[in-house]
């Protein structure tokens, strides 16, 4: 179970990672709009959050006992 655990958790981070790096690529290269531009950036920092919890997560499921 630890290991299907921690197969899940990466996969939680690498999809909440690159979902961090399109909204923040977005939000650079947008355009004028400064909404859209805050939305991209809340949105990058928000999974952000993600894939550092689910690191935590994975060091805490691997923890040696």
């Amino acid at each position: 179970m630890k290991i299907l655990g921690t197969i899940a958790l990466v996969f939680v981070a690498i999809i909440a990672s690159l979902v961090s790096l399109l909204s923040s690529v977005c939000a650079v290269s947008g355009g004028s709009s400064a909404s859209g531009r805050a939305g991209f950036a809340f949105t990058a920092l928000i999974f952000l959050g993600i894939a550092i919890g689910a690191v935590m997560l994975i060091g805490k499921l691997n923890r040696k006992q």
